[in-house]
């Protein structure tokens, strides 16, 4: 939080309360396909000030009208005399408010003061990162009247409120894709446009000026440092032109990862293809000098890494199993020896296979320790259908993940840690998580990274947890920029997976919607239909186009590529029972 927002937080007499206990997520929510969450923003005209409004209305007209950045918020500044115009400060973040009510608290012929109420959820920050907030805002608001009708008189505190349905009708989510720190795979940062500022230039602008502060750390840019917009043009007979000016002279596996997170950016924003894309006048691809479509620049997908595959796999009674022509079929190799298989994760490419071994707990339940004496559960890792072997023993190990590279997570007596293979063989590292404490305390009871290796959704205490992977220049690895994933998720999230690099699903320990989806963009969490779920859920597992959950009669899947509303979960006829497990790649 900067200067100026706490500055907002203080002056408006934020009461700092998570609602932990207390969610919104609506209960009838139809499936929410992954592109629902890059939402369309209204064409509605913002609203201007009249003669015969009341102090109430023009309050609130003047909280939609905030909504528009334009001209350091011109649209807003009418709203208030010309002397409180000038000395209005607008900069920094600002902070988005729901159930927003605007109470009078007195009026005479001349003035009026009114009261503003409502709930912070989010925080937009100057860059369109959008951030979950929780807490009360309440101000003091005084107006005057002239012969033109109300207009807000009173001293504003520094930055701005924004109606949190004007923010949702007139911003428009657009991802900006860099790289990891490899330069071998597209990161996607969402960041949120208002709509007279989403065309190509305002957006390859924001590309040019680098990631959120944190992803800074964690990706990099294959579009060389100093690199400035020169023009941008709509080209006649379709598709935008762009030109780089001072990129200098890239390698050409360069210039195709430049063009990679242009096209993907660009392609966010529904710019029209192709992209003339020029360095210097230059062609950036010497192959493509008439535009580069998105077929162009496939390979480097941002959902590469992400299968959209059904290739659904079962945990039954300890042991692990494939679901093969409508039955449980136990995977080949030793994995199953001991019936003693509690969790477990597959890489995204079905090669390689990470396992906790031990007594089983109840289902549902958080990985708890070994009692004194008793046998301990096993992490292992190996070939998918082969043979595997140990990593790590301990009193407790929540199911592992798959990181970049194959690396494989999981929390070990309580410490988030990372086994990778580099010189030397096998490197372990116990993730600094000092920045993830400072946020929420309680055990780990599940880590899951982003398919694309930089992200980790936690769960701490029953609540769900974003935060940065850093490998630091000491050779520690960090678990940084930790936030809450959402203010309406509360704290009873049992379990989760990644659909997507930007889409988590979380599975809660209660009766209404008790799967959600948040995507890292910084919407609320969106319930699943959930009227055939037999609660408590206790697993789940998704891709891009399907979410798996075992619920207390068993597997059940819903495809959230569509938003029909009338679909229902569908049973699993092979995986039937209160203990089942979905996995997926």
């Amino acid at each position: 939080m900067g200067p100026v927002r706490a500055a907002l937080v203080v002056l408006l007499a934020a009461v700092a309360v998570v609602a932990s206990g207390c969610v919104a997520i609506p209960t009838d929510s139809s499936p929410q396909p992954l592109k629902t969450f890059e939402r369309r923003p209204d064409t509605k005209p913002l609203p201007k000030p009249n003669a015969t409004m009341d102090p109430e209305a023009l309050v609130y007209a003047f909280l939609k009208a905030t909504a528009d950045p334009t001209a350091a918020h011109t649209s807003a500044r009418a709203f208030l005399t010309p002397e409180n115009a000038a000395r209005w400060d607008d900069r920094g973040d600002s902070a988005v408010v729901s159930n927003v009510n605007v109470l009078l608290d007195s009026r005479t012929d001349t003035t009026a003061t009114v009261r503003v109420v409502g709930d912070n959820t989010a925080s937009l920050k100057v860059n369109g990162q959008l951030l979950p907030a929780t807490g009360r805002v309440e101000s003091t608001i005084k107006l005057a009247r002239s012969n033109v009708g109300w207009r807000i008189d009173g001293p504003l505190p520094p930055g701005v409120l924004i109606d949190r349905t004007q923010f949702e009708a007139t911003y428009r989510l657009v991802t900006l894709y860099f790289t990891d720190q490899s330069q071998s795979r597209l990161i996607g940062d969402p960041r949120w446009f208002y709509i007279g500022q989403t065309g190509p230039g305002s957006v390859v602008a924001r590309l040019l000026a680098g990631p959120s502060l944190d992803l800074a750390r964690s990706t990099a840019s294959a579009i060389p440092t100093g690199t400035q917009l020169g023009t941008v043009a709509v080209r006649e007979g379709g598709g935008v032109r762009i030109d780089l000016r001072r990129a200098g002279s890239p390698a050409p596996e360069v210039r195709s990862l430049i063009a990679a997170q242009l096209v993907w950016t660009l392609n966010s924003v529904d710019a029209p293809a192709p992209y003339a894309i020029t360095l210097d006048g230059e062609p950036l691809l010497p192959d493509r000098p008439d535009g580069i479509a998105v077929a162009d620049v496939q390979r480097h997908s941002p959902t590469a890494s992400s299968s959209s595959v059904d290739a659904l796999d079962v945990i039954s009674n300890g042991r692990y199993h494939n679901v093969v022509d409508g039955r449980l079929v136990p995977i080949a190799g030793n994995l199953n020896d001991g019936d003693q298989v509690r969790s477990a994760s597959v890489s995204s490419d079905r090669t390689r296979i990470a396992a906790v071994r031990g007594p089983r707990p109840t289902a549902g339940a958080p990985a708890q320790p070994a009692p004194p004496g008793g046998a301990r559960p096993q992490l292992v890792t190996g070939l998918y259908g082969g043979a595997v072997q140990p990593l790590a023993t301990g009193a407790s190990i929540t199911r592992p993940s798959f990181g970049a590279g194959n690396d494989v997570w999981a929390v070990l007596d309580g410490r988030p840690t990372r086994w990778s293979m580099g010189e030397g063989g096998l490197h372990t590292s116990v993730a600094d998580t000092a920045a993830l404490t400072a946020v929420a305390q309680g055990p780990i009871s599940d880590l899951q990274v982003s398919p694309d290796g930089v992200r980790v959704a936690l769960i701490v205490g029953g609540q769900v947890l974003f935060a940065v992977i850093v490998d630091r220049d000491d050779g520690q690895v960090e678990l940084a920029y930790p936030r809450f994933a959402a203010y309406n998720i509360g704290n009873r999230a049992v379990a989760l997976d990644w659909a997507s690099p930007t889409t988590l699903v979380i599975a809660r320990d209660v009766t209404e919607t008790p799967v959600t989806q948040v995507p890292v963009s910084g919407l609320s969490a969106a319930g699943l239909v959930s009227g055939n779920l037999a609660p408590p859920v206790h697993a789940v597992a998704a891709n891009l186009s399907s979410t798996y959950v075992g619920d207390s009669r068993g597997v059940l899947t819903l495809s959230t590529s569509t938003s029909t509303r009338d679909q229902t979960w569908v049973d699993v006829s092979a995986a039937r029972g209160a203990d089942m497990i979905p996995v997926l790649p």
